[in-house]
């Protein structure tokens, strides 16, 4: 009788250890997780964002960033922004994005417009990120690569830009070639993207982008 009870407490035991392991590996698969890595910094990326500019040229104008779970004063954070062009409408295609011109609008391309931002005090200014502390850096070179593209966004990416090392809120110092990584897989909010203006008359290159998805 006893080792029939011992019998039945031990699966028990065993059932519920078993299913407490599925629920936390649901819960893991359903996170988002991701990161930006600058230099020897690493910050942890929550959120995905996706913006439909339309139709330019032959392809279609979408806007890819992400963020972490905090941005300010007290702890470094991160947001990740780039320009795309896309050979569909409302989502990023799957496939390889390399370096291009935004007027030439070539799908499977990304832009010199993208910035990526590392450090404490985050913000957003009329067409630009500002951070008081850390580093942005804008991509020059690499592949953006989008794996998967439907209810989970499964994006990296690999290159190097110039950086920008603010403190207090003042440019520091630039430098050329710096590496730089992201990689994120999770959930996307879409939205359609704000009018723009070009910051000069009649300029088709200086473009200005409401930023303020990352910040509400």
């Amino acid at each position: 009788m006893n080792n029939s009870i011992k019998l039945l407490v031990l699966f028990f035991i065993t059932l519920l250890s078993s299913c407490s392991s599925d629920d936390e590996s649901n819960q893991d698969t359903n996170s988002n997780k991701g990161y930006l890595k600058i230099g020897s910094q690493t910050v942890a990326l929550s959120q995905g964002y996706l913006e439909n500019y339309g139709i330019r040229g032959n392809a279609y104008n979408i806007d890819f960033s992400l963020r972490s779970k905090s941005i300010s004063e007290k702890e470094d954070g991160a947001v990740v922004y780039f320009e795309l062009f896309s050979s569909l409408q409302n989502n990023l295609a799957k496939g390889d994005y390399n370096f291009a011109g935004y007027s030439e609008a070539t799908a499977y391309t990304f832009t010199k417009w993208g910035q990526s931002i590392l450090g404490k005090n985050i913000n957003s200014g009329k067409g630009d990120l500002s951070v008081s502390n850390g580093v942005s850096i804008r991509p020059l070179s690499g592949t953006f690569k989008v794996t998967e593209n439907g209810q989970k966004y499964k994006v990296s990416f690999t290159g190097k830009g110039t950086a920008s090392i603010y403190k207090d809120g003042v440019l520091a110092s630039t430098q050329n070639d710096v590496a730089f990584s992201m990689q994120y897989y999770g959930d996307v909010k879409k939205s359609e993207g704000k009018t723009f203006t070009a910051k000069k008359l009649n300029s088709s290159e200086l473009i200005q982008k409401d930023h303020s998805i990352l910040f509400n």
